[in-house]
C-alpha cells in the first residue's frame, strides 16, 4: 500500500516530490521545519475559479483573502493572475500594496475596527465593507465613495463550528432585518454609491450550499435596491470555496457552484429591476491551501498507554487542529510505501496537552529521523503561527518558474526579542 498524496505533490520512488524536487532532500538541506509552496498550483487554482465564473458573467472580480497566507510572493503571484486583495486590517492593506496591488483593487472588511483604522481605509481609497451600523457612524462625516455593509444572511456553512462565519450565532455582519435601515442611514449621511458583502461559508464542498445562500443574499439585495431606489456597484459573496483535506473527499464542483450563483444573481436583477453589479468573491483557502506542505522531522516515538510520534511541528506552526479540531493529512515523506501499523497521535514540542497535529490516526511505524509532510499547509498555517515556547518560524520556499526561491527566511533567536526594550534599572 502506498500513502496517498495530494496533487501537485508526487511519489517519486517512495519519496515525496514536487516538480522533480525531492522534498526530503530539500528539507535536509534547508533545515526542518520547512514550508514548501507550489507556484504553479496557486496559478492553477486562480485560473480554475476565474474561468468558471468569467465565462458565465463578465463583470467578475477576485479579491484574494490576504489573511489566509500574507506572503508577498504569494500575493504577487495572484496579482499577476489578475487578483485584487481582501484585507481585514490596515496592515494587510499595506502588505497588499507592497505586493503591487493598488488601492482601487483592495476591499477592506474589518471587524470591530477602531475609528482610526476606518479612516486609514477611507484616506487610501479602498472599498470598505462595514461590519455594523455603528462602525459606519464612526466615520459618517467622511464616508468612502462606495458605502458597503457586511450582512449576515442567516445561513452559515463550514467544516467545523469554529470556522462558520454566518448564521444566528455568528459575530459577523448585520442581520437581514436591519440591512435596509443600514443603507437608508448611509443615504442620510450623503452616500450615493453602494456595495454589499457577505461570507458564504468556509471550506464548503457542496455546491448546493452556494445555491441556497446566494439565492437568499441576492434576493435581499434586490429588495433593498427596490425599496430604497439604489443600485449596487458590487455584490460580494465572500469566499468559502472548499478544498479536500482528506483522502477520498470530492472536490467542490466549481462549474455547478458558478452556474447557480450567476443564475441567482441574474434572476434577482430581473425580478427587482436591478442593474447587474460587479460580482465579487474573496477566496483565500481555495487559492493557496493545497499549494503547500509543511515538512518536519520525527524527534521521538513513545508507546506506553498510547503511541505518540513526536515531531518538530507543533501547534505553534499548525494551530488549526488544536484550535477547532481541524484535520490535516500527514505522511512519512521519505518512505511513502511504508504500511500503516497502528493508531497514533502525532504531536509537537509545545508544553500543552492540545499540541497534536494528528489525533487517533492510522500511521506507519515512525522512526526518529523520518521526514513527515503535512498537506494543505498553504492556508492559515504561516499566518496563524506563533513563537510560543520560544520556537522559531521556519523558512518558506517557492518551487516555481525559476526553480527554488526562498520567500521567507527562517527566524533567528534575535527575532524573538526584536522590539523588546530592557529598562536601565534591570541591566545589572
Amino acid at each position: 500500500m502506498t500513502a496517498f498524496v495530494f496533487h501537485p505533490f508526487e511519489n517519486h520512488n517512495g519519496r515525496l516530490a514536487l516538480e522533480n524536487v525531492d522534498l526530503v532532500d530539500l528539507s535536509d538541506k534547508m533545515g526542518s521545519p520547512l514550508l514548501v509552496v507550489s507556484e504553479n498550483k496557486i496559478r492553477e487554482n486562480y485560473r480554475k475559479l476565474d474561468q468558471a465564473f468569467r465565462k458565465r458573467y463578465g463583470k467578475f472580480s477576485i479579491r484574494y483573502a490576504v489573511k489566509s497566507y500574507p506572503n508577498l510572493a504569494v500575493i504577487s503571484i495572484l496579482r499577476q493572475e489578475g487578483a485584487g486583495a481582501d484585507c481585514s486590517t490596515p496592515e494587510e492593506i499595506k502588505i497588499a500594496n507592497m505586493a503591487g496591488i493598488p488601492h482601487n483593487r483592495i476591499a477592506f472588511t474589518p471587524n470591530n475596527a477602531h475609528k482610526s483604522e476606518l479612516q486609514y481605509g477611507i484616506e487610501k481609497g479602498v472599498a470598505i465593507n462595514f461590519d455594523d451600523i455603528p462602525q459606519m457612524r464612526l466615520v459618517k462625516d467622511q464616508l468612502p465613495e462606495v458605502v458597503s455593509f457586511r450582512v449576515n444572511p442567516g445561513v452559515g456553512g463550514g467544516e467545523f463550528p469554529g470556522i462558520v462565519t454566518a448564521g444566528p450565532k455568528a459575530k459577523f455582519g448585520i442581520p437581514v432585518s436591519l440591512v435596509a435601515a443600514a443603507f437608508r442611514e448611509a443615504m442620510k449621511y450623503g452616500a450615493k454609491k453602494f456595495g454589499m458583502q457577505m461570507m458564504a461559508g468556509s471550506n464548503v464542498l457542496d455546491w448546493n450550499h452556494f445555491d441556497a445562500v446566494t439565492k437568499a443574499y441576492f434576493d435581499l439585495a434586490g429588495k433593498v435596491s427596490k425599496e430604497l431606489g439604489i443600485q449596487f456597484q458590487y455584490l460580494d459573496i465572500g469566499g468559502g470555496f472548499g478544498v479536500p483535506y482528506r483522502e477520498g473527499q470530492k472536490e467542490l464542483d466549481l462549474e455547478k457552484a458558478a452556474t447557480c450563483i450567476v443564475d441567482n444573481l441574474r434572476n434577482a436583477c430581473s425580478k427587482y429591476d436591478m442593474e447587474e453589479p460587479v460580482l465579487m468573491v474573496e477566496p483565500g483557502r481555495s487559492m493557496v491551501s493545497n499549494s503547500a506542505v509543511l515538512l518536519g522531522k520525527v524527534t521521538n516515538v513513545k508507546s506506553y498507554d498510547k503511541t505518540f510520534v513526536g515531531t518538530d511541528i507543533g501547534m505553534n506552526l499548525l494551530l488549526r487542529p488544536a484550535l477547532y479540531g481541524a484535520f490535516h493529512h500527514i505522511v512519512i515523506a521519505n518512505d511513502l510505501s511504508r504500511e500503516p501499523s497502528g493508531e497514533v497521535d502525532i504531536v509537537g514540542q509545545i508544553c500543552e496537552s492540545t499540541d497534536k497535529i494528528g489525533k487517533d490516526i492510522m500511521f506507519p511505524k515512525a522512526e526518529v529521523g523520518d521526514t513527515i509532510a503535512v498537506f494543505n499547509a498553504g492556508a492559515y498555517v504561516s499566518s496563524m503561527s506563533s513563537n510560543y515556547n520560544g520556537h522559531l518560524s521556519p523558512a518558506e520556499v517557492l518551487v516555481g518558474k525559476t526553480g527554488i526561491s526562498i520567500i521567507k527566511n527562517a527566524e533567528t533567536s534575535s527575532d524573538l526579542v526584536k522590539g523588546m526594550i530592557m529598562p536601565e534599572h534591570l541591566k545589572n
